[in-house]
């Protein structure tokens, strides 16, 4: 899939610069592939909150039928990135920071936890793997590059999940966390964001390296937690991508996070 390009107004979205019939093989299940790009381009906001989704014009960009992209829309719509508004249309939906708490939730039970298995069952083959994954992120915020920075990321916590759990513990993570990944799109060009990150991976990755799981737990929960310390800041900065409620909402979330 192409790397996302970051848009700033509804009206300059071109359908034209975000999907392309070359993002689809047609050798695989078309639906699957076209979910992947929709949720894609809408967790990094290529897609924002509130814009309409012309089925037609996605449909000719891709060059598949109407079928793939309603499935796909469905499972978005359970996803809660879609909202169905019946005569009126689909629209991307807006940020709700009850979904956010909700894949913040399951991260934190999840991943705090796998983590723990990963330090426990360290081996040479996998801290190479992390280690490749950390030069990766090093060279991206280097280069200033958010898109492919998120995507190493991604690939680091998948690794860990992967690693000290299993496939299905990823996939649990991400179908539970797309809301939240909307807000941590929208850290990225945070003044600091990038390095504060690697600092953050590097004393998780030295934890499991350490063979210490209460440390790795630890850095991991740190990690996980700051999302919270940055919505505030987003709020008053991008308050159009929110859902009306978020206000009040934060408030109760920060109660719950002491």
């Amino acid at each position: 899939m192409p790397r996302p390009r970051r848009i700033e107004a509804k009206d300059s979205i071109d359908i034209g610069a975000i999907f392309s019939a070359s993002d689809i093989n047609p050798a695989l299940p078309k639906t699957a592939q076209v979910y992947d790009l929709v949720r894609g381009a809408i967790v990094s906001l290529e897609m924002p909150p509130g814009m309409a989704i012309n089925e037609k014009e996605i449909c000719e960009q891709l060059q598949v039928s109407r079928t793939p992209l309603r499935e796909a829309i469905l499972q978005l719509h359970a996803e809660n990135l879609v909202d169905v508004r019946p005569n009126a249309g689909t629209f991307v939906a807006p940020i709700d920071l009850r979904y956010v708490l909700e894949g913040q939730l399951v991260r934190d039970a999840l991943e705090v936890k796998v983590v723990r298995f990963a330090a426990r069952r360290v081996s040479k083959a996998f801290l190479a793997r992390l280690d490749l994954n950390m030069h990766q992120q090093i060279l991206m915020a280097t280069d200033s590059d958010y898109d492919q920075f998120y995507e190493q990321d991604e690939a680091m916590h998948q690794l860990i999940c992967e690693h000290g759990g299993s496939p299905r513990i990823w996939r649990l993570v991400t179908g539970a966390k797309a809301q939240l990944d909307r807000v941590r799109r929208l850290q990225m060009p945070e003044p600091n964001h990038m390095k504060i990150v690697l600092d953050e991976h590097r004393a998780i990755i030295e934890a499991i390296r350490a063979g210490d799981e209460g440390a790795a737990a630890k850095a991991m929960k740190v990690h996980l937690d700051r999302v919270f310390l940055t919505i505030r800041h987003l709020m008053t900065q991008r308050a159009e991508l929110f859902a009306p409620e978020a206000g009040q909402l934060l408030e109760e979330f920060e109660r719950f996070s002491l």
